[in-house]
Parts: structure tokens; C-alpha cells; sequence
């Protein structure tokens, strides 16, 4: 099944942005090259987020080819196709953060994270009118242990929900949620019946934030590695089920994912067979599941893993990771074909 064209909204994207955007597509295809490392350096394990109602991207962290990790935050207008670094005390160095957009657009909170050997559990907010930094909650008293590699995304009542991850003691099957009103975190975890300790997974909202759907990971240790399977987080019941759609990608860790409403993109990852180029759409269908791979042997971006990816409107935006020949500072725009 092929992703249909959905058309750009100009009060979302504004009129320069869209015209960009549409102009690229149709030059290039689905895939549009928008930067080739004018920007951040190269890196991977960073995170990726959109701001929609300014029609602009934000970078944080992330590690470089030697592991190090940093602790800049860069913006990239789509208007003008450029970055700009964001100069605000903020988190420290850090990879593998849980991040989300805030429910109303005005910015993003971000949790946890590592640098080389050390694992965070403190909770911050980025404010995109101020361009500002707020310490939320230092992990000091009751919140999720320190991790990295895990995921996470708002729910319903505007709770950030983060769920497993990993240290150097193992990986976890633990959730949370996170009250932004009270800055507190409660343990939702159920007793019974989730899914495998693991990290390099995803997680994102469906159902307009009642459920959150987790894809994919490492269980090393406790299963397979790379993982492959798919679940959901009922937020009112606090309970997980697994979901076994018929036909799904290979089993992979280190994926992008994004979700749109009920339908989810799916990019790359590091499967069995090393990093991965491949694009799936998944749609939500009642209690169940259905995938479908998008296949344009014309238009591919180049295969990698632990890169991020973002949507504003119907445009997928992708950066870096690691290729099959290092690490990337590439950003792209995916717009799919009618």
C-alpha cells in the first residue's frame, strides 16, 4: 500500500514554508535532501522535534562517532532551509532521551539520557516563545530510576508516559507518568503482563493519547535483540496488550517512528541485516494493527539507525544516525506521494 499525498496546510506550515516544501517534493519525490551537515555535527542517539506552529525544528544531544556526547540544542527554520544554534542553559551532555512535543505546541519536555557512564532521571521543559530551559524535576525524590534508550509521549490528560529502557544493571519493563501541572512522576506499571525489558524501542500516542503504542528494541538478556514485536498501553486501565498484525517489518532496534493521528511512519532501524532504509506505514484499525511497506525503489534516503524523526502536519522530517559508513549530519524531508 502506498501513503497518500495529504495536502499542507498553510496555517500550519505558513505559506513559505509549504511552497517550500511542495517545490522540494516535487523535484525530488517523497525524499527531499533539505541539509548535508551546514548545521549540528554529525551524530547519533539525539532527538528530533518539531515546532508547528513556527514551522521549525529542534535538535538536542545525541553522541558523535567516538561516543561523546553532546549537549547543544539547534533550530532549523523551514522557510529558509537554515540552522541556527539556541544558546540556553540547560540539561546536561547527554543520548538516548525520551522527548515529546507538549500538548499544547508550545514546546517539549525531555527525560533522562547518558553520557559515556553516567544515566540521568531528571526532567526538563523547552519553552519555544522564550527559548528557554526549565528544570522540571531532578529525579531527587520519587521518579523513574536513571536510563537511556527509552521512550515516551503525552497521553490523554496531558501526562508525559515513559516506558523501559536500560543501565548498566540491566534493562527495565517499568512505565511512569509524569504530572506537568505538579511536576510528579507516579509508577503506572502493571503488576502483571508487559512487555520484555528492553530499550532502543519506540514509543508514541495513538487514539488521540488514551493508548501508546511501543514497537520494536533490545531485550539482550531477557529475549530477542533486535525485537520485532508491537504493544499497547491502555492509559485508564494502566494494562498492556500485545498486538500481532499479519504482515510486519523485520525485527529491528534504533528505529524513527512518528505517529499522525492513528496512522504511524516507520523509518529504518538496525536489523538483523545491519541498518535499514525501509519506510512502513501502520494504521491503527479498531483494536488491531495493520502494516503496510512503502516501496519506491527510485527514492530511498541512504540506510541507518539511532537517527529521530519528526512530523509537522503530513511532513516527516529525518536527521543523522549511524550509516553504513558512520555517523550522518543529514536532514530530510519526507512528504508522501498521491
Amino acid at each position: 500500500m502506498q501513503l497518500s499525498r495529504r495536502t499542507l496546510l498553510s496555517g500550519t506550515l505558513g505559506i513559505s514554508g509549504a511552497a517550500l516544501l511542495r517545490d522540494t517534493a516535487a523535484q525530488a519525490g517523497p525524499w527531499t535532501l533539505l541539509d548535508d551537515s551546514s548545521g549540528p555535527a554529525a551524530r547519533w542517539d539525539h532527538a528530533l522535534l518539531a515546532d508547528p506552529k513556527r514551522n521549525q525544528l529542534y535538535l538536542f544531544g545525541g553522541r558523535d562517532g567516538n561516543g561523546a556526547a553532546f549537549g547543544d540544542l539547534w533550530s532549523f527554520d523551514i522557510a529558509s532551509n537554515s540552522w541556527s544554534s539556541v544558546e540556553s542553559a540547560g540539561p546536561s551532555p547527554r543520548f538516548g532521551v525520551a522527548a515529546a512535543l507538549t500538548p499544547d505546541g508550545g514546546g517539549f519536555l525531555l527525560f533522562g539520557g547518558e553520557t559515556v557512564d553516567v544515566f540521568f532521571n531528571d526532567t526538563w521543559a523547552f519553552d519555544f516563545e522564550s527559548q528557554a530551559w526549565t528544570l522540571l524535576n531532578d529525579g531527587a525524590s520519587i521518579a523513574p530510576s536513571p536510563r537511556y534508550g527509552l521512550g515516551g509521549d503525552f497521553d490523554a490528560s496531558g501526562r508525559f508516559v515513559i516506558s523501559h529502557g536500560f543501565t548498566f544493571e540491566g534493562r527495565f519493563d517499568d512505565t511512569w507518568a509524569f504530572d506537568p501541572s505538579q511536576n510528579v512522576w507516579t509508577n503506572v506499571t502493571p503488576e502483571e503482563f508487559r512487555p520484555l525489558p528492553r530499550c532502543l524501542h519506540e514509543v508514541h500516542s495513538i487514539d488521540g493519547g488514551d493508548r501508546l503504542l511501543l514497537y520494536a528494541g533490545c531485550s539482550s538478556g531477557y529475549g530477542p535483540c533486535p525485537q520485532g514485536d508491537l504493544w499497547v498501553f491502555d492509559v485508564a486501565s494502566n494494562s498492556w496488550t500485545q498486538l500481532a498484525p499479519d504482515l510486519t517489518p523485520a525485527p529491528r532496534s534504533n528505529p524513527a517512528m512518528s505517529t499522525f493521528g492513528n496512522d504511524v511512519l516507520l523509518v529504518g532501524g538496525l536489523t538483523e541485516l545491519g541498518p535499514s532504509s525501509d519506510v512502513w506505514r501502520g494504521v491503527v484499525d479498531g483494536q488491531g494493527f495493520v502494516w503496510s511497506e512503502v516501496v519506491d525503489a527510485s527514492n530511498v534516503i541512504p540506510a541507518r539507525s539511532s537517527h529521530d524523526l519528526t512530523r509537522i502536519d503530513s511532513n516527516y522530517f529525518v536527521f543523522g544516525g549511524l550509516g553504513l559508513n558512520g555517523v550522518l549530519a543529514d536532514l530530510w524531508n519526507y512528504s508522501p506521494a498521491q
